[in-house]
Parts: structure tokens; C-alpha cells; sequence
């Protein structure tokens, strides 16, 4: 069997963040500015593109310890883009949510 990860975000929600999470913008139309939420940032839909998630982020597959709480600072944005299901647009995702001040969660399943 393979391995698949996905790498979630959590932060507070503004307007300026709505276009770029998991759910059309009028979705989010009752959330609060300031709640807290959490948004699937990008899919891996194999294990290479896993691994390649994880060393975006100096991180091991299973290295349990590190997969919480990344800031995305110093991420490799060359291997995100290989790395996502959607490519070059899920890493407009992570800059924009990383920029607001998200914090990074890597789960890998498999």
C-alpha cells in the first residue's frame, strides 16, 4: 500500500484569506472575522509526492514529533508544486494563508 499526505492549515479568518480555502467564498459567510479555522492547504496523492511535502519542509515522512505547528517559513515552494495534486495553485494557497500567519500541519496516512 502507498502512502497519500495532505498538508492542513489553521489560523483566524479574514475576508482577504476566503478565496483561498477548501469551500467557495459564501460559504464562509457567517464565519467571524478572527474564528479560528482549519483548511486542506494540498493533496499528495503518492508516496513520492508525499516524501517530497515532507523535505519541502526539512521533515521526515514519520517523523511524528515535527509534522505540527510549521510556520511554512523556508519551505520549498519548488518542491510543493511537484508535491501537490494542483500544483502552482495550491502553493498560491499556502503563500497567501502563510503570509496571514497560518500554522502547517503534515499528515501523512499509509
Amino acid at each position: 500500500m502507498g502512502m497519500t499526505a495532505e498538508l492542513l492549515a489553521i489560523g483566524k479568518y479574514t475576508f482577504a484569506i476566503r478565496d483561498f480555502l477548501d469551500y467557495p467564498a459564501d460559504f464562509y459567510a457567517d464565519v467571524p472575522i478572527g474564528a479560528t479555522i482549519i483548511t486542506t492547504v494540498g493533496i499528495c496523492p503518492t508516496s513520492v509526492a508525499s516524501e517530497l511535502l515532507a523535505q519541502a519542509f526539512g521533515i521526515s515522512v514519520w517523523g511524528f514529533a515535527k509534522h505540527c505547528d510549521l510556520s511554512g517559513e523556508g519551505a520549498d515552494l519548488c518542491m510543493l508544486t511537484e508535491a501537490f495534486v494542483g500544483g502552482s495553485a495550491a502553493v498560491v494557497d499556502f503563500t497567501v494563508l502563510r503570509k496571514a500567519g497560518f500554522r502547517f500541519y503534515f499528515m501523512p496516512r499509509g
